[in-house]
């Protein structure tokens, strides 16, 4: 049912004596409406769209709930009168989080997958490993990210590389997950690691690698890259990262601590870009 998960299983750790950083429960019943117990209404922090789904994400003190309104089916001017069809319950400090589905329709398994998505930012992002907006090469057994808002030539920028640079290799394709590890020489620096969450590219590996540059794409008449300083490099950065989990203030905080960790080490660039073999050969020299 999950598609690119199947690379990333692992021994069972049920039995061992160190408690699992996140047990995630999956349960077939009747969805209660949001904030329906209790005189405190639930805080919206962000809505968006998925593919055949409407999302929220709310807060609650401590708690937070993930909804999914599935709106495959449904003729468009009822869109908003949708009822919620899968629920994430999460809690900072608890390692357990509980999936819900409406027991009275099949299971959407690109709303679980979103789901597990949103269950790994929400335990990973205070650990200092979040997923990023991103499509990455490796290439001397370190990693490139390329980042830029949809449509930008992310993809064709690494498929250009895939074509043009002997020994590269795609890593992933859409959400690649940063980690703030601590390298050989004792230094906070990141790592990136493949996903189970690969877009279009379907690129499903359980690897892991250094980060060697970060490099935000905007299209362009000519091929000119820049380094950027702190504060450019931030902002080329934020972006990137969950917009849902940037709307609230916990997380936002922790998403800012995951940058500057990044921006200590890793040099950031802005890459204005023609869809060109010269492109991919100016940032393969420039990096390396």
């Amino acid at each position: 049912m999950l598609v690119g998960f199947s690379p990333f299983l692992t021994r069972n750790v049920v039995d061992e004596t160190d408690e699992p950083l996140v047990q995630f429960f999956i349960v077939g019943g009747e969805i209660e409406p949001v904030g329906v117990s209790g005189d405190i209404r639930p805080t919206l922090i962000h809505s968006f769209d998925i593919e055949e789904g409407k999302c929220t994400l709310s807060a609650k003190g401590g708690k937070y709930c993930f909804t999914i309104a599935e709106t495959r089916n449904v003729e468009p001017e009822n869109i908003q009168d949708v009822p919620v069809s899968v629920t994430l319950e999460m809690e900072i400090g608890s390692n357990t989080m509980t999936f819900t589905f409406d027991a009275k329709k099949p299971l959407h398994p690109g709303h679980l997958k979103f789901s597990l998505w949103m269950a790994m930012a929400f335990a990973g992002i205070p650990k200092q490993t979040a997923a990023l907006h991103a499509s990455v090469i490796v290439y001397n057994d370190q990693a490139i990210l390329f980042l830029g808002e949809s449509g930008t030539g992310k993809s064709t920028h690494t498929a250009l590389w895939l074509k043009h640079i002997p020994g590269c290799s795609l890593l992933n394709d859409d959400s690649p997950i940063v980690r703030i590890e601590v390298n050989e020489k004792m230094e906070p620096t990141p790592f990136v690691y493949g996903s189970p969450w690969s877009g279009k590219g379907r690129c499903y590996l359980s690897q892991r690698y250094p980060v060697a540059a970060i490099v935000r794409l905007t299209q362009h008449k000519t091929n000119q890259v820049a380094l950027l300083n702190k504060l450019g490099a931030f902002g080329a950065l934020l972006p990137s990262f969950p917009p849902a989990f940037q709307r609230d203030d916990y997380f936002e905080g922790e998403i800012c601590r995951i940058i500057s960790a990044i921006i200590k080490t890793t040099p950031v660039f802005h890459f204005l870009c023609l869809p060109d073999k010269d492109a991919a050969e100016m940032v393969k020299n420039t990096v390396y």
